[in-house]
């Protein structure tokens, strides 16, 4: 394992990362959006822009933060880990197989 995988799974510190984006998917579920969607949302909400800015901000920080600790942190390897993470999450909050989303006009 990595030296900074130990250190944020250690520490935890990617718990508010991993929990925004989890509210994000869940929003993306009840928008009723399917995963084609989501390479080019057919709606924006006002929540769904709040939380990607959240969103990056975070990574961000916890990026900043790892690079304080471990000079020679590979992005890319970052990444990764992040991905594993959120394919977790993407796991136990599937959005829909079939387009179901309402056409209001929101």
């Amino acid at each position: 394992m990595k030296p900074f995988i130990k250190y944020i799974e250690s520490l935890e510190s990617d718990s508010k990362l991993l929990s925004i984006y989890k509210e994000l998917r869940e929003e993306f579920q009840q928008l009723g959006f399917t995963e084609k969607d989501l390479e080019n949302p057919p709606k924006y909400t006002h929540n769904m822009m709040k939380l990607y800015d959240e969103f990056g901000v975070e990574k961000n920080k916890l990026l900043k933060e790892l690079k304080s600790f471990f000079n020679d942190i590979d992005i890319n390897d970052f990444n990764d880990y992040i991905m594993s993470k959120m394919e977790l999450i993407n796991k136990i909050t599937p959005l829909s197989k079939h387009n179901k989303r309402k056409n209001n006009g929101d």
